[in-house]
């Protein structure tokens, strides 16, 4: 294709994404009454009244008048180049802006590479929304990571490193999910259809786990493989190479679990990376099907627009199945006691603090746990702190202590 019909493409698949946040029922029944979006639809400016070409646009309108005049207007700028953006098209995004209008706009440039620091400090200051949008067309539904650190959503953003299932939405010195940004900005999004997982205590978790292994009775180390094999035949797994940070994804459509190349060597965070996965199927399994069971394309565009508190949930309650599912509540509790016999530890419980005998016992008793269930002493610790079992005061803990848990 040459550079227009590469452009056209994307500006496009823009639109889809931001016509599915705007045109679903179930997702923003509100917005679809009283917001409409254009793709080149062209705006007077103040002074000459010529006309202005926008790539996208959608206008919100007062439901409480008959005016069909906008009262906000956010512009979307599609920008698919083979370089990152540079502060010269944000410096004419931003003129196109001023001449339609000085207040009720908003700004959101799209590119599918990254921006320069520049233009991402400038757009900081003028609250211009930036996205990097994902053209990876994999049928990907639940991430095994949803909360990056911020420092590594400036990464993606900058264009080092790859986009992988969400694109990345950036304003106001934050980190967006695109479907709060659009709030932010005055689009009438519905609550009377927005999804919502249930909250599950701990103990209804590890009651699941503790039924399902009871139930399907593994016998070897690989625990999650086999509940895998024996509960979801019809699920295959295979390694692929993820965006970083995202350890592994779950496919309802393919039925297939696909863990990054990263861990494949890594026993430990492939066992619980699994055990997460098969969390996603068993918690969530219904809720997936009824959302998303049945869209063919662009699966990701869907998973974008749930509110972050319901991913940090589905991702919460997925991460304490597999801490139960990979130690189970008899064998885990007999082999702590055994741990605190063997090496002389009489309260009870451990504790992390600024002594160090305190500290060398945590960090012996992780290794032991992370030795005996094949998993990370990242995840043998919070089953720990989960069963209360493990007491971390709140004093200046040296630095090196929270490296031994990795």
């Amino acid at each position: 294709m040459n550079t227009t019909q590469i452009g056209t493409e994307f500006e496009n698949k823009v639109f889809n994404y931001f016509s599915t946040l705007l045109d679903e029922d179930e997702l923003s029944l509100a917005s679809k009454w009283h917001s409409k979006i254009f793709l080149h639809k062209k705006y007077p400016t103040i002074a000459t009244d010529r006309l202005i070409d926008f790539d996208i646009a959608i206008e919100t309108y007062n439901p409480h008048t008959s005016s069909n005049e906008w009262s906000s207007l956010i512009i979307i700028e599609c920008k698919c180049y083979n370089h990152k953006v540079e502060v010269g098209d944000l410096d004419e995004f931003q003129s196109k802006l001023n001449k339609v209008s000085d207040s009720g706009i908003k700004g959101i440039m799209v590119t599918s590479i990254g921006f320069s620091q520049n233009i991402i400090t400038q757009a900081q200051k003028s609250h211009i929304g930036l996205v990097v949008f994902s053209n990876n067309d994999t049928k990907w539904l639940v991430s095994r990571n949803n909360n990056y650190k911020p420092e590594n959503l400036m990464q993606i953003l900058q264009g080092r490193e790859k986009v992988g299932i969400l694109p990345i939405t950036y304003a106001n010195g934050h980190f967006y999910n695109i479907l709060d940004l659009l709030k932010e900005w005055g689009v009438e999004i519905s609550n009377s259809n927005v999804v919502n997982i249930p909250y599950l205590k701990k103990d209804s978790i590890q009651e699941r786990c503790e039924k399902l292994i009871k139930e399907f009775n593994p016998h070897n180390e690989d625990i999650a493989g086999e509940i895998l094999f024996k509960k979801f035949p019809q699920f295959r797994i295979t390694f692929a190479d993820l965006p970083t940070g995202i350890l592994g994804t779950l496919s309802l459509q393919e039925n297939l679990i696909t863990l990054s190349d990263a861990i494949r060597n890594d026993i430990h965070r492939r066992n619980f990376t699994l055990a997460h996965e098969i969390g996603h199927l068993c918690l969530h399994g219904n809720f997936l099907n009824k959302y998303l069971g049945d869209i063919q394309e662009y699966d990701e565009r869907t998973v974008a627009t749930f509110p972050d508190e319901i991913v940090k949930r589905m991702e919460m309650q997925a991460n304490l199945f597999a801490s139960y599912l990979l130690m189970p509540q008899s064998r885990f509790m007999n082999e702590v006691y055994r741990l605190f016999t063997q090496f002389s530890i009489t309260r009870g419980r451990l504790y992390l603090d600024h002594q160090t005998c305190n500290q060398r016992d945590v960090v012996t008793i992780l290794g032991a746990l992370s030795s005996c269930f094949n998993v990370s002493k990242d995840a043998a610790k919070m089953r720990l702190l989960n069963a209360g079992l493990l007491i971390i005061e709140n004093t200046h803990v040296p630095r090196r202590i929270g490296n031994l848990f990795r």
